[in-house]
């Protein structure tokens, strides 16, 4: 699950697959992209990652595997988050192909865009783990990125 905080206002928004989601100022918004794992979000915010599957487990589970915490959703490296300049939106547009257990995205989107990676940060291509266990419940995205 992923959650932008604005750096304005200090509100926090759950991003969700079918709508861009804006902050109580507008200053931030995101949206989880079609690959149902990476997310764009734009304007002066932070992203704040709880994992799928937290709410499913104990207390005492989450201890002892290790998942009780809330995580820095934007970090060095990571491939899940597209960063736009605008808090307006959109999510970015891109084409994905699944391959076995990864999905393969080619951004077609003529707008600039970063990733938290070193070397190229704004990579055409990117290859992800793909993701069956989303934090929505719609199953018709779900059953339309399966049949990729």
């Amino acid at each position: 699950m992923k959650l932008i905080r604005c750096k304005e206002c200090n509100d926090v928004v759950r991003l969700v697959h079918i709508e861009w989601r804006k902050c109580d100022c507008g200053e931030s918004g995101g949206q989880y992209n079609d690959d149902l794992l990476s997310a764009t979000v734009g304007g002066n915010c932070e992203v704040i990652g709880i994992r799928n599957d937290f709410f499913e487990k104990s207390r005492e589970d989450r201890v002892s595997e290790h998942i009780d915490s809330i995580i820095q959703g934007e970090y060095n490296g990571d491939l899940q988050i597209n960063r736009i300049e605008s808090s307006n939106g959109p999510k970015l547009k891109m084409e994905i192909k699944k391959l076995g257990d990864n999905v393969k995205i080619t951004f077609i989107d003529d707008r600039k865009y970063s990733m938290n990676l070193a070397g190229n940060k704004m990579p055409r291509t990117i290859e992800i783990p793909y993701n069956d266990t989303p934090s929505f419940k719609d199953i018709s995205i779900r059953n339309k990125l399966k049949n990729l």
